[in-house]
């Protein structure tokens, strides 16, 4: 039975990979949409680690799939904000979203600072914009159907397939899965509160440890992970190169005295 049901989850999740993205239907099957000339893919390139890398994950999620709560879905064809082009998302991210009747909701909804809280030059700003055009038009930009792939394959608890398509000494030219430290890390949270396989968050906590050994964070955050599975030993063993990196570090200091004592 589980074998069956391994097989039909496989089989779903090649379809669903193989099909646009909820609400890129409108994407004609036979051509992809034209491309304005200001979205190139070094701008795409630079756009994602921007967004993946700076404030923009902490609502819209990783690839910007949106969170639900905080912020909406960038990738589908649903635009709350202008007519989802490109000039319209420019202006979006660069005046913001700060509307009256926000303020009444708690939690407020879709409201965004301008420059999405970050301190951006016009580059960036277009780089981000471009990165987001294509978040929906997927087909128009193979690094983006390559890094959606990446998550959709991790998202679908593929955690092994997802990361086999991480090759880090493809990065310089356009590697399709990658994401900045922020951007893993936030991916590696996503996976653990959603609960289920508990080695999908750790997988990719330890990913993420191993690009960026130095980052006292990292091994925080996969510190996490691994107590949360109770693999006690790793996890201290984790908590403990963290505080080496950062004896500042409170959060690990704490969850080491726990951890040492049963807590």
């Amino acid at each position: 039975m589980r074998i069956r049901l391994w097989t039909f989850l496989l089989v779903l999740g090649s379809a669903a990979l193989a099909s646009p993205a909820r609400g890129q239907q409108a994407v004609s099957e036979d051509s992809a949409p034209a491309v304005p000339d200001s979205v190139t893919p070094g701008r795409v390139l630079a756009g994602s680690e921007l967004f993946n890398g700076g404030s923009c994950v902490a609502c819209h999620a990783v690839g910007g799939r949106g969170t639900g709560r905080r912020a909406p879905d960038l990738s589908d064809a649903e635009w709350l904000h202008g007519a989802g082009d490109l000039e319209a998302i420019r202006h979006t991210i660069f005046w913001g979203v700060q509307k009256p009747e926000f303020r009444a909701v708690v939690p407020r909804p879709f409201e965004m600072n301008p420059e999405g809280g970050m301190r951006m030059d016009r580059e960036q700003l277009w780089a981000v914009a471009s990165y987001v055009w294509t978040l929906s038009r997927p087909r128009t930009s193979d690094f983006v159907a390559r890094q959606q792939r990446f998550l959709d394959l991790a998202r679908l608890g593929l955690t092994k397939e997802a990361l086999a398509l991480f090759r880090p000494a493809d990065s310089a030219s356009g590697n399709p899965a990658t994401l900045p430290e922020r951007g893993l890390n936030a991916l590696g949270y996503e996976l653990l509160r959603r609960g289920g396989d508990p080695e999908s968050p750790i997988a990719v906590f330890r990913l993420n440890a191993r690009l960026h050994p130095d980052s006292w964070n990292v091994w925080d955050s996969l510190g996490e992970a691994l107590a949360a599975a109770g693999r006690t030993r790793e996890a201290i063993e984790s908590y403990e190169r963290s505080l080496r990196l950062n004896p500042e570090n409170d959060n690990a200091r704490k969850a080491l005295e726990a951890l040492r004592h049963g807590g």
